[in-house]
């Protein structure tokens, strides 16, 4: 069997007729620094797998293929063949580095696009005495760990107020606001990113990792990748990894692969029908891409919601706006699929019943 996590028509459910398409996706950075984790070339195994979820997969019966570029919030227009986005793949970058990239990636923006930042590295703390919450002074995400000539810690009694160097703090992301930004931070520090203002008016979304995870998953996912971006990349193999599942037959794959589509078809209408949640996740829905990754996000919170093996609210992924409470996350309709499929994959003692609290 060969597996591919490219998009296609088969993981995500289409667009309902008649639902405005308001920003496509264009520009992506992907950042990867990851001590332990396994890589190959440049690439950490996150960051191989986030690229291969924002492509497409070809499509042999497609040879002319349409799309729907944003035009306005009540027409849009029809162009050619639908390119990837473009990105940018920076492993171990240092600050000067993610900077000049960002730069780049936010001029090279037209209207109505977006620009997606995804950051798989350690975090890097904050400073002894904060003062500035959300943007310095809690730390941010170690993108190198390398020491500069100028860096005195090891010779001089250090400041409480000394940072790291190559560290992409909170209050880094926010000139590049001024555009519409998805960004993604899978990392121990990932929510410091939570406070993120809306300083201009366009939409932001932030979906952040648990900042920590039970240790006997901890001892699985250092080396081989990620939980979150695993959910966010191969739900159903992000399911049996937090189940200890090694090995599957094709037709148990298949069955739960149909599971993983009613997951998404459910998650899709759910997100639609609400009226409660922020209406910036509706202005990201229209693009393929970026709403995979939402009903993906929402699967990831869903299984860790219900898996008795993870009790603690730290456990859990995190958004910007805040997902929760909106009959979405916790609805019903979305715990019994998680039980469906660990019923086909014979362990549903695992996780809670319907109507059962840990």
């Amino acid at each position: 069997m060969i597996l591919s996590h490219r998009l296609s028509r088969d993981v995500l459910p289409p667009l309902e007729k008649g639902c405005p398409v308001y920003i496509s996706l264009q520009e992506a950075l992907i950042i990867g620094n990851c001590q332990e984790q396994v890589k190959f070339s440049e690439l950490t195994l996150d960051m191989y797998r986030m690229l291969q979820t924002i492509e497409r997969e070809p499509d042999p019966d497609l040879n002319q293929s349409e799309t729907i570029i944003p035009d306005s919030q009540e027409n849009s227009q029809k162009v050619g063949k639908r390119e990837n986005p473009h990105k940018y793949l920076l492993y171990k970058p240092t600050f000067g580095q993610f900077y000049t990239f960002m730069g780049t990636a936010f001029k090279e923006l037209p209207p109505n696009a977006a620009l997606l930042l995804y950051m798989s590295a350690d975090g890097s703390s904050g400073c002894d005495k904060p003062q500035d919450y959300g943007a310095y002074d809690y730390g941010g995400i170690a993108t190198n760990n390398r020491k500069e000539g100028n860096d005195q810690r090891s010779n001089n009694k250090p400041s409480g107020n000394l940072k790291e160097m190559h560290c992409v703090h909170p209050g880094d992301i926010y000139p590049f606001t001024r555009k519409p930004l998805f960004l993604i931070v899978d990392s121990p520090n990932s929510h410091v990113f939570k406070g993120i203002p809306n300083l201009f008016g366009q939409p932001v979304i932030v979906l952040m990792s648990p900042v920590q995870l039970p240790l006997a998953i901890q001892e699985r996912c250092y080396v081989k990748g990620n939980l979150f971006t695993l959910f966010l990349s191969d739900p159903v193999m992000a399911f049996c990894s937090i189940c200890d599942i090694t090995d599957v037959t094709a037709d148990v794959w298949s069955k739960c692969q149909k599971v993983m589509a009613k997951v998404a078809n459910d998650s899709a209408n759910l997100l639609c029908k609400s009226r409660g949640i922020d209406h910036v996740y509706m202005q990201f829905y229209g693009d393929e891409y970026l709403r995979l990754l939402i009903l993906r996000y929402i699967f990831c919170y869903a299984t860790l919601r219900y898996h008795r093996g993870f009790k603690d609210e730290s456990f859990y992924p995190q958004s910007h706006p805040d997902l929760r409470g909106n009959d979405i996350m916790e609805n019903a309709l979305l715990h019994k699929h998680v039980l469906e499929l660990a019923s086909i994959l014979d362990v549903r003692p695992v996780f809670l019943e319907v109507g059962e609290t840990d």
